[in-house]
């Protein structure tokens, strides 16, 4: 039994590319499998990834190791979109050609509405997964920028591996994964690490480092920098003495 035309199937691919690239386009500031629109941060609409990532950099012009690393940001995350965009416009596919099929057993005709009714139930699954996409993205990309910028300041300072800390929220909605990586036992001071101890990949809950990435989509936590001499008192960042060392003092070793 015949279901939908072989060009009634591209019609449908064709029309949700469309809109995954529309959509990639918003999200990422740029397509990278288009060859003919590099990344141009200056002109990446407001929010994307790109525009995120600048903004991370407090606003300077990002070198070329910088701009390397928003590439491969902006590769990672289309990947995913294309995942999702291929994922969906099958879906579509299978389920308007299951819809045709029975249809004709029937011997009855589909309306436009019954169509339409099906498209939509998949894209509404789509748009929730991409939400989930953006989230994460945006969170690690933000994150990064910050960690580039960290990474540039300390260089000029002579610092080879600078201690860092996680700036959070400190509200009812600040999980515990982030209070155990990100916070003393105390519940109040933030929790130093070395900035090559933190993983630069996703975080699986229950490592025992946070990661520069962000530990859960939708994370609020900060990195940044604590430089030499400072540390905390009652959870805020304070200048102790030229000679503080808070990384060592936090496991025993000032």
């Amino acid at each position: 039994m015949y279901g939908i035309s072989s060009s009634g199937k591209e019609a449908i691919e064709i029309a949700i590319g469309k809109m995954f690239d529309s959509l990639a386009y918003k999200l990422l500031g740029n397509i990278p499998k288009l060859r003919n629109k590099s990344p141009f941060f200056g002109s990446s609409p407001a929010m994307s990834l790109a525009h995120i990532f600048i903004q991370a950099l407090n606003g300077k012009n990002p070198n070329h190791f910088e701009r390397d690393v928003l590439r491969s940001i902006l590769n990672s995350s289309f990947g995913y979109i294309e995942s999702l965009k291929n994922k969906t416009s099958s879906n579509v596919v299978e389920s308007v050609d299951a819809l045709v099929k029975e249809a004709k057993v029937r011997g009855e005709r589909i309306s436009s509405a019954q169509v339409a009714e099906v498209i939509s139930a998949e894209m509404t699954k789509a748009r929730g997964h991409m939400k989930l996409i953006a989230e994460a993205e945006t969170t690690k990309t933000r994150n990064m920028g910050h960690t580039m910028e960290i990474a540039g300041n300390a260089k000029e300072q002579g610092i080879d591996d600078p201690i860092v800390f996680f700036i959070v929220v400190r509200d009812g909605l600040l999980c515990n994964e982030c209070k155990r990586l990100h916070m003393l036992p105390d519940g109040i001071t933030p929790r130093c690490w070395k900035m090559g101890e933190l993983s630069m990949g996703y975080h699986k809950r229950g490592e025992d480092r946070p990661s520069a990435c962000s530990l859960h989509p939708n994370c609020r936590c900060t990195i940044s920098q604590l430089p030499p001499g400072w540390g905390f008192k009652n959870g805020f960042v304070s200048f102790i003495s030229l000679d503080w060392d808070e990384y060592k003092a936090q496991r025993g070793e000032n």
